[in-house]
């Protein structure tokens, strides 16, 4: 079931975004900041994938 208002409205770009003003600066503090250290996620991504090969039967 489709309404007019859904209707009016464009699809949303994959390719760009609108911020206000204020949320554009806090968009871009975080850009802006260091980098975290993730010792869980460089765990994760250090282990051997299901896909590499290892393990074949």
């Amino acid at each position: 079931m489709t309404t007019s208002s859904s209707l009016s409205q464009k699809p949303a770009d994959p390719h760009s975004f609108r911020l206000d003003a204020e949320k554009w600066a806090a968009f871009m503090a975080a850009m802006d900041a260091p980098t975290r250290d993730l010792p869980r996620l460089k765990r994760l991504l250090s282990e051997p994938s299901i896909f590499s090969g290892r393990g074949r039967v």
